[in-house]
């Protein structure tokens, strides 16, 4: 405790240095924000001499305020990806044409894609027939004939 108490400000500023590595480690710019409050806590300490509790208070405001501002900002500027389709797997299959490996019956059937299966919805259609995801409903795969794809 007496080592917390002689460092004053410079607990804020290794907090913000914490923070900032931990983003770093595991990037999603969420800790980013606590960081930059704990940074602006410590200048404001470093500025001025606040009991612990007004220290927490300025950091808990400035965390929010720091995640509101960001928030607001990302909702109007989203970030761009390379690869926006990413972890929507079934979506990064429409377009692509694939055969049947079990026939399209009552509607469902199934096709392989790589080492995986996936089932389907479309016409009835017999094994083998070629046909081209046009959709996907969660991890079920929309079809209709590779030649009726247009």
């Amino acid at each position: 405790m007496e080592l917390i108490a002689e460092l004053g400000a410079w607990n804020w500023m290794i907090l913000a240095g914490v923070l900032f590595s931990l983003e770093l480690l595991a990037p999603g710019i969420f800790l980013m924000w606590f960081g930059l409050a704990a940074a602006v806590t410590g200048l404001i300490v470093f500025r001025y001499d606040l009991a612990w509790q007004w220290q927490l208070i300025w950091f808990c405001a400035l965390s929010l305020t720091a995640v509101l501002l960001a928030a607001r900002y990302l909702r109007k500027h989203p970030i761009e990806s390379d690869h926006p389709l990413l972890n929507e797997r079934a979506e990064q299959h429409v377009g692509q044409s694939y055969d049947l490996i079990d026939a399209i019956v009552n509607g469902r059937g199934s096709v392989k894609i790589g080492d995986s299966i996936w089932r389907v919805e479309g016409p009835d259609l017999p094994k083998g027939t070629r046909v081209k995801v046009t959709g996907a409903a969660g991890t079920v795969l929309k079809v209709v004939p590779a030649g009726a794809a247009g």
